[in-house]
C-alpha cells in the first residue's frame, strides 16, 4: 500500500523548498535528480479508469518501469493506494509480469484478464524533472520529491508543480506534521488529484465540475468510529472537490456546494461530539471558512436570485435597474475574498491539522473508547430519534410566522436531514428517501423565507456604504419584507406533509 501526501506550490517557490532549512536536516542535504517520462495506458473507453485503477510506464535513467495503482483512498490529500511496479523490457506494459506481481489480489488481478493487452493505448503522457530527498524525522523516514512539468494529451497540456511526501516507514501523522512545518515557511495548497487525474482530465476535456454530497460508504456492522470516518470523510470530499470551482470560475453552485459541505462537517462534528471532541481550535477555524463561503453565497443568492424578485413588479424595475450593479459588484469581491481565503496557508493549515487529528481517533479508541467502539446502527437510530423529537417540538411555533421561530426550526431541520443523509445507507431505501425528500421540501420554503431575512440584512449594510441609492435600496429592503410573510403558507404546507411520515425503519 502506497501513502503518500500531495501538496501544490507555486513554481517560484521551488528553490526556496531546495534550500529549506527543514529538508537539509533532516536529509543531510543530499538530493537526486532525474527526468521522467511517463506513459499512461487505458482502453478507449477508460476501461480501467471506471475501475479506479491506473497503469504507467515510465522511463527512469535510462529504464522503463510499469507501475499499476487501483483502489485506495484519497482524504485530506493523504492518497492510500495499491501498488505493484517492476522493470519491463521497453515503453508498454507487460501483463504478465504484473499478474505474477498481483498474484495474492485476485479481484485487482482480473482487470488484466481477456483482451485488455489488444485494447491498451497510450492515453497522455507526463513529463517532469523530479528533485527527491530521503527524510528522517524522529521516527518516520519519507521520501520527499518536487516534481516540475506537465501532463499532456495530443495538443493539450496541464502543468505539474507539486510535492509528494511517501510515507516509507512510520505513521501517516509524520506525514502531515512534516507539511506543516514547511507552511510555515512556504505557501501550500493539499491536492486530492494525481497525476493521472489530470491526464483523464485533458482527454475528456471535462474542466471543471461541481461536486455534491454523496451518501458515505459506511462498512456492514460498522462502530461509531468507522461510521464517524467515513461520514467525515464523505464531507471533506465534497469540500475539497469544489475548491478549484471556487478559485477559477464564477459558477454560484461551486461556492453553494463547497459551503454545504462545510456545513456538513460542522453537523457531523457535532454529532459525534459525544463520542470525539474536535478540539476548540479547529472548531473555530471550520467556522472561519463557513464565514467566508456564507458570505459569498449571501451575496452571489441577492444578486441572481432574491433582488430578481423585483422584476415581478413594474413599480419596482427602476429600482432594481438602481441598485443591481452595486449588488452585482459586492457579489465578486465576495466571491473573491472566498478564493484567496482558499488559497492562503491559513486553509491549508486548517486542513492538514484536522486530517491530522482525524488519524488519532483509533488510538483514541483504543485508550478510551467505549463510545466509539459502539455498533453506529444503535448510535443512528437514538440519534434520529432525537432529531425528530426536536424538531417536532420546534414545529409547534410554526404557525406564529416570526423569524426566531422559522429560523430555529430551519436549523433543527437541517440538523435531522444531514443525520438521515449520513445513516442513509443503514435503514430501508424508500422510507429514508421519503424522509428526506420531505425534510428537503421544508428547507426548501424555509430557506426562501431566509433568503428574504439575508436580503435585508445585505441592503440594509449596502445602503450604509452607497448613500447615493439610499431610496431605491430602501424601496427593495420594504418590497423584499412584505414577500416574506407569503412564504409562510408554503412552509405550513411542507410541514404538514412531513408531520404524517414515520421514522425509518433499519434494513435488514
Amino acid at each position: 500500500m502506497e501513502i503518500e501526501l500531495k501538496l501544490l506550490l507555486d513554481a517560484n517557490d521551488n528553490e526556496r523548498l531546495r534550500q529549506h532549512p527543514l529538508v537539509a536536516a533532516h536529509s543531510d542535504g543530499r538530493s537526486s535528480h532525474q527526468n521522467l517520462l511517463a506513459r499512461y495506458f487505458d482502453t478507449a473507453d477508460f476501461a480501467l479508469r471506471r475501475q479506479q485503477a491506473g497503469l504507467r510506464v515510465r522511463q527512469i535513467d535510462g529504464m522503463w518501469v510499469q507501475t499499476m495503482k487501483a483502489g485506495g483512498s484519497v482524504q485530506g490529500g493523504l492518497h492510500q493506494r495499491n501498488e505493484w511496479e517492476g522493470p519491463v523490457k521497453r515503453a508498454w506494459p507487460e501483463l504478465g509480469k504484473l499478474k505474477k506481481m498481483m498474484a495474492a489480489d485476485a479481484d485487482w488481478r482480473a482487470l488484466l484478464d481477456g483482451d485488455l493487452a489488444k485494447r491498451l493505448e497510450t492515453q497522455f503522457t507526463v513529463r517532469v524533472e523530479r528533485d527527491k530527498w530521503d527524510v528522517r524525522v524522529g521516527d518516520d523516514d519519507i521520501e520527499l520529491v518536487l516534481d516540475h512539468g506537465s501532463v499532456e494529451h495530443q495538443e493539450h497540456s496541464s502543468p505539474v508543480n507539486e510535492i509528494e511526501l511517501e510515507l516509507k516507514s512510520g505513521s501517516p501523522q509524520g506525514l502531515y506534521a512534516f507539511a506543516l512545518a514547511l507552511l510555515d515557511d512556504i505557501p501550500l495548497r493539499l491536492s486530492n488529484t494525481s497525476k493521472a487525474e489530470r491526464g483523464y482530465a485533458l482527454c475528456s476535456q471535462s474542466g471543471t465540475i461541481v461536486s455534491k454530497a454523496r451518501a458515505p460508504a459506511l462498512p456492514a456492522g460498522a462502530s461509531v468510529l468507522q461510521g464517524m470516518q467515513a461520514i467525515v470523510d464523505s464531507c471533506l470530499q465534497q469540500i475539497q472537490a469544489n475548491e478549484d470551482g471556487v478559485i477559477h470560475t464564477d459558477n454560484p453552485e461551486s461556492v453553494h456546494q463547497m459551503r454545504v459541505g462545510v456545513r456538513r462537517l460542522r453537523s457531523a462534528l457535532k454529532l459525534f461530539d459525544g463520542a470525539a471532541p474536535c478540539p476548540p481550535d479547529l472548531l473555530e477555524e471550520i467556522d472561519w471558512l463557513g464565514g467566508v463561503l456564507g458570505g459569498a453565497r449571501d451575496w452571489e443568492v441577492l444578486s441572481g436570485g432574491t433582488l430578481q424578485r423585483l422584476a415581478d413588479s413594474p413599480a419596482a424595475l427602476r429600482h432594481l435597474l438602481a441598485i443591481q450593479q452595486p449588488v452585482l459588484l459586492q457579489a465578486k469581491q465576495a466571491r473573491r475574498d472566498a478564493a484567496q481565503a482558499l488559497l492562503s496557508p491559513r486553509y491549508t493549515r486548517l486542513l492538514l491539522r484536522f486530517c491530522s487529528w482525524l488519524l488519532e481517533l483509533p488510538a483514541q479508541a483504543e485508550l478510551d473508547g467505549a463510545t466509539l467502539a459502539r455498533p453506529l446502527q444503535k448510535f443512528a437510530r437514538d440519534t434520529i430519534k432525537r432529531n425528530q423529537q426536536r424538531l417536532l417540538e420546534r414545529g409547534k411555533a410554526i404557525a406564529d410566522g416570526d423569524a426566531a421561530s422559522l429560523h430555529r426550526l430551519r436549523i433543527a431541520g437541517k440538523k435531522a436531514r444531514y443525520a438521515l443523509e449520513f445513516f442513509q445507507p443503514l435503514y430501508r431505501a424508500g422510507g429514508v428517501r421519503r424522509q428526506i425528500g420531505a425534510l428537503t421540501a421544508i428547507q426548501d420554503e424555509l430557506g426562501r423565507h431566509n433568503d428574504l431575512s439575508v436580503a435585508g440584512r445585505l441592503l440594509a449594510q449596502l445602503q450604509q456604504e452607497h448613500s447615493g441609492g439610499a431610496e431605491s435600496i430602501a424601496f427593495a429592503r420594504g418590497y423584499l419584507l412584505a414577500q416574506q410573510g407569503q412564504e409562510t403558507g408554503a412552509v405550513l404546507k411542507a410541514w404538514r406533509a412531513f408531520k404524517t411520515l414515520p421514522l425509518p425503519r433499519p434494513a435488514g
